[in-house]
């Protein structure tokens, strides 16, 4: 999974701006709106390997909210087959 500055140095012109948005509110721990984020950015991405890295993102997002809400039990009731290192 590439993170979110990596996925920021790739971008689209058009998408530039979204992605700093949301690498602002991950640095706040804002995940649920960055994982919106992401996803108006894969929603106005044309099909190819940048739109699944925000897809990666926005999926990470959306565990690291839960755990924020629910704890690390979180990702072990979602069964999730990835781990995350969590600091």
């Amino acid at each position: 999974m590439k993170t979110m500055l990596e996925i920021l140095m790739t971008a689209p012109p058009e998408q530039v701006t979204r992605c700093k948005i949301a690498l602002v509110e991950i640095a706040h721990g804002h995940w649920d709106a960055a994982a919106s984020t992401m996803e108006d950015a894969i929603d106005e991405s044309e099909v190819g390997e940048w739109a699944l890295d925000c897809m990666e993102m926005r999926d990470f997002c959306l565990t690291m909210d839960r755990v924020k809400s629910q704890g690390l039990t979180a990702i072990e009731r979602a069964g999730s087959d990835r781990v995350y290192l969590v600091v």
